[in-house]
C-alpha cells in the first residue's frame, strides 16, 4: 500500500508541469499582464499610496513615460523632473500625484503654481505605446528612459533595471505573452525574454 502511494506520486511528478524554472521563477504564462496605476480613487490618494513627499510646481508637456495617459503629465519641482504625475481628475486639480516606480506606491505630491498645458492629447489606446515599466519573469524590474540613450546593435536602450540590466528595442507582442531583449552588465547577449508585466 505504502509502495503504491509512492509510486502515484512519482508519476503525478512526472505528469504534471512545474510552474517554475530551475531559477525558480514562474514560466507558465498564459499572457502578459497588463495594468494601469490609479493613484486617485474617488477624489482621494488611494489608500495603498504613501507619500513620501510634497512640493510645487508646474507640469510642461504631456507625460514621455506614459504618452497614451490623458491624465499623465511631465512636471517639475525646482530642478528635479517628474514623469509621469497624474492628474486628480475627480478632485482637486491642483495636486498631482507622481508615483516612484508602479510597484513600491509611493508618491510625490505636487501643487501646481500655474495651470496644466492646454495641448491636445492624441486619441489612440493606451497600450500603443511603450509601457512605463516592466516586471520581467526572470524578476527584473525594469523603467523607461524617457531621454537620449545609446543604441545597442542599432536598437534604442528603452528601459533600465537595477544592476545595470537593460532592455533593448520594441517589444515582440504578436503573442498573448509579450518579450523583449534583455541583457545584463556583464552579458554577451541579448536574451528575449518573456514580459511578466507591463505597467501603464
Amino acid at each position: 500500500m505504502y509502495l503504491g502511494r509512492i509510486a502515484i506520486l512519482a508519476l503525478a511528478a512526472i505528469l504534471i508541469p512545474s510552474a517554475y524554472s530551475a531559477s525558480g521563477q514562474p514560466e507558465c504564462r498564459t499572457a502578459t499582464q497588463i495594468k494601469l496605476i490609479t493613484p486617485f480613487h474617488a477624489g482621494y490618494l488611494g489608500i495603498g499610496f504613501a507619500v513620501t513627499s510634497r512640493g510645487s510646481g508646474s507640469c510642461f508637456a504631456r507625460s514621455a513615460a506614459l504618452p497614451g495617459r490623458p491624465d499623465a503629465w511631465r512636471c517639475s519641482i525646482g530642478n528635479a523632473i517628474h514623469d509621469p504625475c497624474f492628474e486628480n481628475v475627480m478632485g482637486d486639480s491642483k495636486v498631482l500625484a507622481c508615483p516612484d516606480t508602479p510597484w513600491d506606491a509611493n508618491v510625490t505630491l505636487l501643487t501646481l503654481i500655474s495651470s496644466l498645458p492646454t495641448e491636445g492629447h492624441k486619441n489612440e489606446p493606451v497600450t500603443d505605446s511603450l509601457p512605463w515599466a516592466l516586471e520581467l519573469a526572470n524578476g527584473q524590474r525594469c523603467t523607461l528612459f524617457t531621454g537620449a540613450t545609446a543604441p545597442v546593435v542599432g536598437m534604442r536602450i528603452n528601459y533600465g533595471c537595477p544592476g545595470g540590466f537593460i532592455v533593448v528595442g520594441d517589444m515582440d507582442r504578436s503573442q498573448p505573452v509579450w518579450r523583449a531583449f534583455f541583457q545584463g552588465e556583464k552579458s554577451i547577449s541579448l536574451d528575449l525574454t518573456d514580459i511578466a508585466v507591463a505597467w501603464y
